[in-house]
């Protein structure tokens, strides 16, 4: 079986109209995370590169590494990241003040429900809800949790069994919709699911925001594709159905939250057609846009490597501030390895004790700092919850620790 393959397509309008806009390196699956045994053993890299389609403006990834490699054992847990478990709580109110408040006994469907931690606080609010987790370890978590999760991949034909017993009022995706390679198959598993006034509600990481913020890192091979809204409507028009509302969020560095349902059920809103008015003026369907985009990464690459020379060569220490998928890409890309950074703190314990992929960093418990303050560098790699950590060590910093923050642009912070 092969390991990973190349399209040649784009797969929204399946076009051969694309051009190679950012290429990464070839590098290890992000959450591939080694135990010290293994440190000597090959390590699968495969390419992480950006291809724009000229045709519908999809931002994609064509190189596929298999599913099951990237996705059947999983070390990202939503409950770990308390800014994750608030977002929740508010988006779990929020849509059932507005959607499910009237409606009896509503089934909530959560595809990639992860550990449950969405789903659980719709159940509070006294909903019935089933997980869609293809990773075997954390649907168990959420089935012991007592969140219904059946431990697999949607397709068509789980799509059909679910269905027959109840469909949902709402569906839900969190971050996931981005994961899916056959985006069509998934787009007719949400009809299969959905009640006829039924709503698909997900979240995706906002491709302006990528863009304007530098946010080259939250590019790795579960992402194969970084949406605006333009390509997503043509998506849901081959299906007759029709997004009729978008929120921004501030999640992950720049989120939309999509409503989708079919065409008449929902008038749309304004904040839709300013988002759409506010793509076409930024240049979401102009190539110069993207290859402008590219340029500044790769400054962005010099600039930072620059600012940890400097560092070392003042004597200081250097670790890494949590252990996200995008702070493996951007070690991987910008070649920082243990010469640069001595260890990485994170909060999730499944990561702990483990090795970053591609450079081999120790990844240690966030009460494992090391040495004086004065004498350390923070390099942020989860720079998406600046606000929470600054806040959370305000004790380092009193004490002369400083932060490095990578993107847009290179930053210190410091009291």
């Amino acid at each position: 079986m092969s390991k990973y393959h190349k399209k040649n397509e784009c797969r929204i309008c399946s076009s051969n109209n694309l051009e190679l806009i950012l290429d990464l390196g070839k590098q290890p699956p992000s959450n591939a995370f080694i135990k010290k045994e293994n440190l000597e053993k090959h390590e699968d890299k495969f390419p992480l590169r950006l291809y724009l389609c000229k045709e519908c403006y999809l931002l994609q990834l064509l190189d596929i590494v298999d599913k099951e490699i990237l996705f059947k054992e999983y070390l990202y847990m939503t409950s770990a990241s308390k800014p994750i478990v608030n977002h929740f709580k508010n988006y779990a109110f929020d849509v059932y003040e507005e959607f499910l408040k009237k409606i009896e006994n509503p089934l909530v469907i959560e595809i990639g429900s992860n550990d449950g931690s969405l789903l659980k606080e719709f159940k509070k609010l006294g909903t019935s809800v089933l997980g869609i987790e293809p990773a075997k370890n954390i649907s168990k978590i959420a089935n012991d949790a007592g969140i219904t999760t059946e431990n697999t991949f949607l397709n068509y034909d789980i799509a059909k069994k679910i269905s027959l017993k109840k469909k949902a009022s709402i569906i839900v995706g969190n971050n996931v919709f981005g994961h899916v390679e056959d985006l069509k198959e998934f787009m007719k598993c949400i009809k299969i699911l959905s009640k006829e006034k039924g709503i698909f509600i997900f979240e995706v990481p906002y491709l302006v925001d990528l863009i304007q913020k530098l946010e080259f890192d939250t590019v790795y091979h579960e992402h194969l594709s970084y949406f605006s809204l333009i390509p997503l409507m043509r998506l849901m028009e081959e299906f007759d159905l029709e997004i009729f509302d978008v929120k921004k969020q501030k999640v992950h560095g720049g989120t939309i939250r999509v409503f989708v349902s079919q065409k008449n059920n929902f008038k749309s809103t304004i904040g839709l057609k300013k988002l759409i008015d506010f793509e076409r003026e930024f240049g979401i369907n102009k190539v110069q846009t993207y290859q402008k985009f590219s340029e500044n990464v790769k400054e962005l690459k010099n600039k930072l490597k620059n600012k940890l020379l400097e560092f070392k060569k003042e004597g200081k220490m250097i670790f890494g501030y949590g252990a996200p998928a995008k702070g493996n890409v951007l070690l991987n890309y910008c070649d920082i390895g243990t010469e640069f950074v001595d260890y990485i703190i994170d909060t999730t314990p499944l990561k702990q004790g483990l090795y970053t992929p591609g450079m081999h960093i120790p990844v240690k418990s966030n009460k494992e700092k090391i040495g004086k303050p004065s004498q350390q560098i923070a390099l942020l790699l989860a720079w998406n919850y600046e606000e929470a950590i600054i806040n959370k060590e305000e004790l380092f910093l009193k004490n002369g620790g400083k932060f490095l923050i990578p993107i847009p642009t290179p930053k210190i912070i410091s009291k």
